[in-house]
């Protein structure tokens, strides 16, 4: 993975703007999804799926052994649907890219902004993702080593375009602690936030 492009990802979608998603995106009718069909949610879920892993498989960079557990799925929010696109298993933790999936639009893959010994870099993958749908909250954890004293916790708020940075913890492996890690974003000092990528810089 080299840096600046560094890689790092159901319930069923009801209601007419996620109808809206579905049909613009090859997934069933809207007034199916409309009726509460959870067979017409679940179809259109798969195809949302697939559109996303067809972009992720031509951009490479996602090793999965055929045998993994690693589940992907959409996700509703209030104002957008998220696909979790099961990635990689490494050593220490999974992988997920999410995609935003706009109106008659493919999916959208969305990138991260990180932190390592080496500074800020950006990520289209992110680790031992969750997203919770009533918040618009995803929470992140890169473990650094298998203890898991060193690396990354992220959280990350949907604006309904991207998932902004709303805090970021790191811990170096030189001095390894159990989480919670020390806090670098917002309060680094000489950060500033990037407002077209919402990537801090020191």
């Amino acid at each position: 993975m080299r840096r600046g492009t560094r890689t790092a990802l159901g319930h069923a979608l009801a209601g007419p703007a996620i109808a809206l998603l579905l049909a613009g995106c090859g997934g069933p009718e809207g007034t199916a999804a409309i009726g509460g069909s959870a067979a017409a949610a679940l179809e259109g879920d798969a195809a949302l799926i697939a559109s996303a892993q067809t972009i992720s498989d031509a951009m490479g960079g996602c090793v999965k052994p055929d045998d993994a557990q690693l589940e992907s799925k959409v996700v509703g929010l209030e104002n957008g649907a998220i696909v979790m696109l099961g990635c990689s298993v490494g050593a220490y933790s999974t992988t997920h890219r999410l995609f935003a999936v706009r109106s008659g639009e493919k999916p959208e893959l969305l990138s991260f902004p990180d932190y390592d010994t080496g500074g800020w870099f950006a990520s289209d993958q992110i680790s031992m993702a969750e997203i919770d749908a009533g918040t618009g909250v995803l929470s992140t954890f890169r473990k650094s080593a298998g203890h898991g004293g060193c690396g990354s916790e992220g959280e990350y708020e949907w604006d309904g375009v991207r998932f902004a940075l709303r805090e970021l913890r790191w811990n170096d492996c030189a001095a390894a602690a159990a989480p919670p890690f020390p806090v670098i974003w917002p309060t680094q000092q000489g950060a500033s936030t990037d407002a077209n990528t919402a990537t801090p810089a020191p």
